[in-house]
């Protein structure tokens, strides 16, 4: 008896062993397998701008046109042409007109309109984005073009205008000239992302706080919206259009041959050209955080002030 009950002791912690042991292994795997699922690759910056050694860090460790949770698509936003005579690794073609729609505005075809909804859904599904693509938006090619660094900004503008999340978005700093520079680029065109079903009514909401209408600047014009600094990125020469030059602001209805009725700036406006804000001598890099202050600051903006930017 006592013998039997001695084996009986022993195989009942025998079970409760076996049962611990079965309990903590899924904690112990899951615990391992948790840890890189949620500290993605691409949580190293939390800044829009990144580095071309960033983004080559990224390509390295296996992301860029992944599958997976932590997915990088980059979408090399420019003509035809440039993309195919060079690009970086694994970039994605977009053309730069899909960035903007042609939509009636008032009397006339207006050309360089936001997107509607279909129009980003078609975009974002034909490039696989969901909720799980870190975007990094790059344009240019070997040869540099302030207009390829506004193009790449407008491209994450519309996508921060659709509702997709900061942290997700990313700019190439100094776009495919910086990348250019340090690693050089291929000819060589990436196979094309598996579509995704994605759409802009899965983000939060759509950020109407981004962009302004007609209407919405001829209150600022008035003076009836406070706390507002209108600032034109134009020529700011006496010969320019924010001087009033006739004729030196082309029109933007179709056919495009038209000039804007009437030369000038909104009243208020402060001058600051979109040039002024990169380098061209270091591959059209944005300048110091620091020195780009001291320009906002001498043109009356700071964290009190809205600026509406045209």
């Amino acid at each position: 008896m006592d013998f039997t009950n001695k084996h009986r002791k022993r195989f009942s912690w025998q079970l409760v062993a076996l049962a611990l042991c079965l309990l903590l292994v899924p904690i112990v795997i899951n615990s391992c397998s948790s840890k890189s699922y949620d500290t993605p690759v691409t949580s190293q910056t939390s800044a829009t701008l990144i580095s071309p050694e960033t983004l080559k860090a990224w390509s390295d460790s296996g992301v860029v046109n992944s599958t997976g949770f932590d997915r990088v698509v980059i979408l090399d936003v420019t003509s035809l042409g440039t993309y195919t005579t060079g690009h970086i690794p694994g970039a994605q073609f977009v053309n730069s007109s899909d960035i903007y729609q042609v939509r009636q505005e008032g009397p006339a075809t207006d050309v360089n309109m936001s997107p509607d909804g279909t129009h980003m859904d078609s975009l974002i599904q034909k490039y696989g984005i969901d909720q799980n693509t870190t975007i990094v938006f790059t344009s240019g090619g070997s040869s540099a073009s302030a207009g390829s660094v506004l193009t790449a900004t407008r491209a994450y503008f519309t996508f921060r205008y659709w509702g997709f999340p900061k942290e997700k978005l990313k700019v190439l700093d100094g776009i495919n000239f910086s990348w250019a520079a340090t690693y050089g680029l291929t000819a060589e065109i990436p196979s094309a992302p598996v579509p995704s079903t994605y759409s802009v009514k899965n983000n939060a909401s759509l950020r109407t706080d981004l962009r302004a209408s007609l209407s919405d600047m001829t209150s600022v014009a008035d003076g009836n919206v406070a706390n507002a600094v209108p600032v034109d990125m134009r020529s700011i020469s006496t010969e320019g259009s924010y001087a009033g030059k006739r004729g030196s602001t082309a029109g933007v209805f179709n056919p495009g041959s038209d000039y804007v009725a009437f030369e000038g700036r909104i009243k208020g406006a402060k001058a600051m050209l979109y040039t002024d804000l990169f380098d061209s001598a270091n591959n059209y890099r944005f300048k110091a955080p620091d020195v780009l202050a001291a320009m906002f600051t001498a043109v009356g903006i700071d964290s009190s002030k809205n600026a509406h930017v045209y």
